[in-house]
């Protein structure tokens, strides 16, 4: 039977009407989130085990995620303005301001040697004198990103308590984009001291045993809260639970469990936001 005329003429209109009602959130639900990753992991660029683990997250919290690697903290932070429904796999520092300034989630915190935590470790070559971080005055600091906790935060504010500048003590502060470069430029004599994530110089020792005797550590601060998996200020309040019982349940998992041994971590644990409150204590201390 065909439609009245007048109906016809109604039917778009009708139609706009419907589509306005739907929530601007679901908007964000029907396309394909991200899972940015960026510093925190080995091995940046297309990573077949941070595939496997996006992959793994996705169909077990029936939430539609692709994999992308971002270039630093920075650009996390953007892309999660951008796709608010998003996630991503950050470090401490950048949530603690992101969480103030965008409403960022705290999704979950890998557990890394049965703990929600690691260090900040000092590092230089074999036969070096100096003894701490304050030895290298006048010398070449490497650094991961300029929000790293570990990289550069703890670094910054191991400084501070003695009332000096970062920027202002080492003769160069070199930015190498990843704790693993900067383990390489310690190595190659591009640079005289860093300060690296342990979890990710843990892994690379495992890579690269020959490492082993060619690095000092020579002091480990911390320990701090483990880099997180945040999401976006859009994403629903149910697809946050599902995602957390998903990373709950990945050590019971036998696929999960398997990724997580790759990964050289034992879980995944659920922590208000306040759990990151010593980094932004840091923080405030270096701003003031």
């Amino acid at each position: 039977m065909p439609f009245p005329h007048s109906f016809k003429t109604l039917l778009p209109l009708l139609l706009l009407t419907l589509t306005s009602c739907i929530p601007a959130q679901s908007a964000y639900a029907v396309e394909s989130a991200r899972l940015d990753f960026s510093g925190v992991i080995l091995d940046q660029g297309y990573n077949p085990l941070l595939e496997h683990f996006t992959a793994w997250l996705a169909k077990h919290a029936d939430y539609p995620l692709t994999t992308s690697y971002t270039e630093n903290y920075q650009a996390i932070t953007d892309d999660l303005q951008q796709h608010p429904a998003s996630l991503a796999w950050t470090c401490g520092a950048p949530f603690v301001e992101d969480h103030a300034a965008d409403g960022q989630i705290l999704v979950a915190v890998p557990l890394f040697h049965g703990k929600p935590t690691y260090h900040s470790i000092t590092i230089t070559r074999t036969g070096r004198t100096e003894k701490s971080l304050l030895d290298f005055k006048g010398q070449v600091l490497a650094y991961s990103d300029p929000r790293s906790n570990s990289g550069f935060v703890v670094p910054a504010f191991a400084l501070h308590e003695h009332g000096i500048d970062i920027h202002k003590y080492f003769r160069l502060l070199l930015n190498t984009g990843r704790h693993e470069a900067s383990i390489v430029a310690v190595l190659a004599g591009l640079a005289d001291v860093a300060n690296v994530d342990e979890y990710i110089l843990v892994q690379y020792l495992v890579s690269h045993p020959q490492a082993r005797g060619e690095l000092i550590q020579l002091k480990q601060y911390g320990p701090f809260p483990f880099t997180p998996i945040v999401a976006g200020r859009a994403t629903p309040p149910e697809t946050i639970k599902r995602l957390q019982q998903a990373l709950l349940d990945m050590a019971h998992d036998t696929e999960g469990r398997k990724i997580l041994d790759k990964l050289g971590l034992d879980g995944f644990v659920i922590k208000p936001a306040s759990f990151y409150q010593p980094i932004a204590n840091m923080l405030q201390a270096i701003k003031q």
